[in-house]
Parts: structure tokens; C-alpha cells; sequence
């Protein structure tokens, strides 16, 4: 019988945490998922088990303090696990220093529930979830002034199926940079998703 996969939800606030951790388990039936109201609790879990957790889905800030200088370490002690912060913080540069850590999602607490759990659905189908911007659509004067050249050419490798590591071999980037001008890109583009920001450039004619 294989083992069901392990899900790790940490956030210190009850309601939410207990909230999302249903949400998760109702999308993910079959899946162990637990949660924590402290980061740490759920990494010494993550470290215990025989097999590593497939996913974590974590808060940024915990009695105040930041986890964020601790994503890294995490991205490079389970590789293989998606990671998605669901915070309250939205400002730009906040987003754009979680994503350069290897975090394969971003997601604000405000956003509806249906709006959440497609944001966890789609980082497990491997795509890389950051926040549309707040007005919800691309500034007025048309693609060609929203996209910088740096990130026209990140979308047109990302159209030709490139990850982000073979991206930023063809760029001569760091993996860490592009991810950088990825989420810019998303959220100039007004979506949330490789997928979507595909579909909006060959809509606009960019691609």
C-alpha cells in the first residue's frame, strides 16, 4: 500500500489555519495533512518523517516575526516540496523577495476561498502562483509599455515550455533573478500563472 503524501499548514492564527487546513484536505482526500500554529513545529515534523512532505502551505509572519530569511534553507532542504506562503502582506517588494527564495507560490489572505484553494491547485500542478495587482487588469497605453524587454523575452521562453533554470541558463541569470522578473511580469500582465500569462500574450498579439 503506498504511503499517503504528508501536507504541513503553519499559520498562528486559528481560524484561518484551521480553515485552510480543511480547504487543503478537502481538495487533497487521500492526503496526511497537518497543521501548526509555529513554523518551527512543522519543520521539526517535515525533518521526522520517513519521506518528506509533498507540500507546505505556510503563514510569513508568526507572533510577529518574519519568517522570510528562513525560505531559502527550506527550498534547499526539501527540493522536491512545493512551497506556498499565504500571507497578509501584498506590497511588492515583500512578494518579489518570498518568490526569489524559491517559494513556488504567493498568495494574500484576502483573497476569497475558491480563489486560494485554485492557487494551491495549480502550485501542485507545477505552476508558479504570484498576486495579480490590486487593480486587477494591465496599466492603460497597451502590452509593449507594461512589459520591460527582460521580461518580454522571460515570456517568450516560458511559451516555448522552459523552466525557470533553463531560462536563466539562456539569459545568463541566476535561477533566483528570474523568478524576480517572472513575478514582475505576472503581475504587470494582470494574471497569476505561466499558463495564463501564455494565454494573455498570444491574446495581445506578443507572442
Amino acid at each position: 500500500m503506498d504511503e499517503a503524501e504528508t501536507i504541513l499548514v503553519a499559520d498562528d492564527h486559528p481560524v484561518f489555519r484551521d480553515g485552510l487546513g480543511s480547504l487543503i484536505q478537502s481538495q487533497n482526500p487521500t492526503a496526511a495533512v497537518h497543521t501548526f500554529d509555529a513554523f518551527s513545529d512543522a519543520l521539526a515534523l517535515a525533518r521526522s518523517l520517513p519521506s518528506p512532505p509533498s507540500l507546505f502551505v505556510l503563514d510569513l509572519f508568526f507572533s510577529r516575526k518574519s519568517i522570510k530569511s528562513e525560505l531559502p534553507a527550506l527550498r534547499r532542504e526539501f527540493r522536491r516540496a512545493a512551497i506556498v506562503v499565504v500571507t497578509m502582506s501584498d506590497d511588492t517588494a515583500t512578494i518579489d523577495a518570498v518568490m526569489a527564495a524559491g517559494v513556488n507560490g504567493f498568495i494574500c489572505k484576502s483573497a476569497p476561498p475558491h480563489q486560494i484553494a485554485a492557487a494551491i491547485a495549480a502550485v501542485r500542478a507545477g505552476e508558479i502562483v504570484t498576486p495579480s495587482p490590486a487593480a486587477g487588469r494591465a496599466p492603460a497605453g497597451g502590452m509593449s509599455t507594461t512589459l520591460s524587454e527582460r521580461q518580454l523575452e522571460v515570456l517568450q521562453l516560458i511559451a516555448q515550455g522552459k523552466t525557470n533554470k533553463e531560462i536563466a541558463q539562456d539569459l545568463g541569470l541566476s535561477p533566483f533573478t528570474v523568478r524576480l522578473h517572472v513575478s514582475a511580469m505576472f503581475r504587470s500582465l494582470g494574471v497569476t500563472t505561466r499558463a495564463a500569462a501564455v494565454t494573455k500574450g498570444v491574446s495581445e498579439g506578443i507572442l
